[in-house]
C-alpha cells in the first residue's frame, strides 16, 4: 500500500502496531526510550519488534535528557532518527549522530511570533518539526491558517487534529510535509483494534 504523504507512528509499543504499520506504507515508527514517557519500551523489546520490520525509519522519542545521556542511550536502542520532545542548544544538536524530529507545542496562548522565531532558529538543523498540541484537539480555522503558513516554510509534520473525516482536507488546505500518528495498548497479546488508524489510512491512498 502506497500512502500519499509521510507518516510517522508514534509511541509504538508492542509488535502488532509494527508490523500493521510498516505493512501499511509508514514511514517512520516512533519508539519511546525514557522510564517516564507513555508507551516506554525497553532495549530488549526495541529489539525484538524492530527486528521484524523493515522498509520502515525507527525514531527514537526522548524528553527532557541530557544530550551526553542522550548518546550512551543510542548505544542500546539501534534507531534512525531522533525525535526531541524538548529543546536543547543548537550546539548539541549538530553533535548528535542522526537526524532530528523537533516536537514543538502549540496552545491557544501561543504567541505566532515567538512560534516563528523558533521554527526560524532551528530549521537549518533539524529533518521536520512536528507540531503538535495538548490544548487543541481539532483544526479550526484559526490554527489552520498558522499551519498552513508554517508548511510554506518548514518541513512540518501535523500532530494533532486528524480524524477519517477531517484528514484529506486538512492535507488539501495545510499542505504538510507528512502527519503523525498515535500507535496504542493491545487488548490482549497479538490482538489490536487498528479501525481509527486503518480509517486515517485509507485517507491517505494514492
Amino acid at each position: 500500500m502506497a500512502l500519499n504523504t509521510i507518516v510517522l507512528v508514534n509511541q509504538i509499543s508492542n509488535l502488532s502496531d509494527a508490523r500493521y504499520c510498516a505493512g501499511m506504507g509508514v514511514e517512520m515508527l516512533g519508539f519511546s526510550l525514557l522510564p517516564n514517557q507513555s508507551q516506554y519500551i525497553t532495549p530488549e523489546a526495541f529489539k525484538e519488534i524492530s527486528g521484524w520490520v523493515s522498509g520502515v525509519k525507527l525514531v527514537g522519542e526522548v524528553t527532557d535528557i541530557p544530550a551526553q545521556e542522550l548518546e550512551e542511550l543510542l548505544l542500546d536502542y539501534k534507531v534512525d532518527m531522533l525525535q526531541l520532545n524538548s529543546l536543547y542548544f543548537i550546539e548539541e544538536l549538530d553533535d548528535l549522530p542522526l537526524p532530528i524530529i523537533l516536537r514543538v507545542l502549540i496552545d491557544k496562548d501561543t504567541v505566532e511570533e515567538n512560534l516563528i522565531s523558533t521554527l526560524e532558529t532551528y530549521h537549518q538543523h533539524v529533518e521536520y518539526f512536528l507540531i503538535d498540541s495538548e490544548d487543541f484537539t481539532s483544526i479550526d480555522e484559526t490554527n489552520l491558517r498558522l499551519l498552513r503558513d508554517m508548511s510554506k516554510k518548514y518541513s512540518i509534520l501535523l500532530g494533532f487534529g486528524l480524524t477519517k473525516e477531517n484528514t484529506r482536507q486538512a492535507l488539501d488546505k495545510i499542505h504538510p510535509a507528512g502527519i503523525a500518528l498515535k500507535g496504542g495498548q493491545e487488548i490482549r497479546p497479538g490482538f489490536k483494534n487498528f479501525d481509527e488508524l486503518e480509517e486515517i489510512f485509507e485517507q491517505l491512498e494514492d
